[in-house]
């Protein structure tokens, strides 16, 4: 089942992670899709131009339709995957059936996606 969410970005940064938190990529280049094995932070609109959307389900249902930012694995040992943000807030959460889950992210926009899709399989 996917879920939407609608969030003010403080940093304009979000990280896709295991529910009990992963180590967070490298910010020192300016790729707008950073991973390690834990976690994948992705760059996206910020809080002072508004909010951006979120969707967070399987792949075959949230799926836009154009290329994926990121198509990856990452360690989930909780079975939850979540999307949160810089201060920690959980912005969405879905439950995922392996302990190493398969991500793709769509982000709208090169550099200030106000439109983030977070798959998993």
């Amino acid at each position: 089942m996917k879920n939407k969410a609608r969030y003010a970005v403080q940093n304009g940064v979000v990280f896709i992670e295991d529910e009990k938190g992963g180590e967070p990529p490298d910010q020192s280049n300016d790729d707008m899709v950073k991973y390690t094995s834990s976690c994948i932070s992705v760059a996206c609109l910020h809080e002072i131009d508004g909010e951006a959307e979120f969707t967070l389900g399987p792949s075959d249902e949230v799926d836009p339709g154009y290329e994926a930012s990121f198509d990856g694995e990452i360690e989930t040992p909780t079975k939850k995957l979540v999307i949160t943000s810089v201060e920690e807030n959980k912005i969405l959460k879905a439950e995922v059936p392996d302990i190493i889950t398969r991500v793709r992210v769509w982000c709208n926009h090169p550099l200030w996606a106000d439109q983030v899709v977070v798959g998993w399989a």
